[in-house]
């Protein structure tokens, strides 16, 4: 979710709204580092949509929520399908502020605290409660740092430089199941044409401890991942704008035997800033 968070904050009593629409597919077999041929005819996928709102309690200071609703589906073969959806989880985050890129500036800060909150339903059933990373919502709370810092190379931001991290700090839900604890470092760059249209590319690091329960480590989870996110957007209005990401792996490394992982992600947004 993290991942769809506006970097920016809204001006003083300012808002910012946005709508996140995501198809993951889930079906790349992987041991280490290298692609395996999944012989079981697997399919995984999971569709989000994430709503976004922010509000500039002033020049410094703002606070932001993320609402989500998922649909996972999973079918092994041709008779084994199963799929759960929901409410998911949910962000709230206050964010410090204190340099932003603009006409006086040329660099921009961003620092923020939260927690994600289990408001939806992690114990959906088929024949019997689905796995955790089928369910809706993980059950659980986390606390998340995050940062953001910008630099633009003209007075008018045309070509910036970014970079970002964030850490989450999981813990159990009450069916004693804990998801791995996750770091991410994002590194890339934008450019606005004179035009309505934007570009941006994104190098991320993500890496994960292991899943577990009873606080013994669950095999086949965690590791590290880089990805490259493109991004085209096109501004409809000065408030209003539209925008299409993807998520391209590019290189992994996984715990233990075999794991299934991100073949590939693509995103459709749309924000407007009041």
């Amino acid at each position: 979710m993290l991942g769809s968070m506006e970097t920016s904050s809204p001006d003083e009593n300012g808002w910012y709204f946005s709508t996140t629409y995501e198809v993951h597919e889930i079906d790349q077999l992987v041991q280490g580092s290298s692609k395996v041929r999944d012989e079981t005819g697997r399919e995984r996928s999971t569709q989000s949509l994430i709503l976004e709102t922010s509000y500039g309690i002033n020049e410094s200071w703002s606070i932001a929520g993320l609402f989500s609703a998922i649909k996972h589906q999973r079918q092994i073969g041709s008779a084994n399908k199963d799929s759960a959806s929901g409410i998911g989880d949910s962000i709230v985050m206050v964010k410090y502020t204190p340099f932003k890129v603009g006409l006086f500036s040329r660099n921009g800060i961003s620092i923020g605290l939260g927690a994600k909150m289990p408001i939806g339903d992690d114990k959906e059933k088929a024949l019997v409660i689905l796995s955790e990373d089928m369910q809706p919502s993980t059950g659980a709370w986390s606390a998340i740092l995050w940062a953001h810092a910008s630099h633009s190379f003209s007075q008018s931001a045309k070509t910036q430089i970014f970079a970002s991290t964030s850490y989450s700090r999981n813990y159990e839900n009450d069916r004693d199941y804990q998801f791995g604890d996750e770091l991410t470092f994002s590194l890339g760059g934008s450019y606005r044409t004179d035009s309505r249209w934007s570009f941006a590319g994104i190098l991320r690091y993500r890496t994960t401890d292991r899943d577990q329960r009873n606080s013994s480590d669950i095999p086949n989870t965690g590791g590290d991942w880089i990805d490259f996110l493109p991004t085209v957007q096109y501004h409809f209005t000065d408030k209003l704008a539209g925008k299409i990401s993807a998520r391209i792996p590019v290189w992994r490394d996984l715990n233990d035997a075999l794991q299934f992982t991100t073949s590939y992600a693509v995103s459709w947004s749309v924000s407007y800033v009041l």
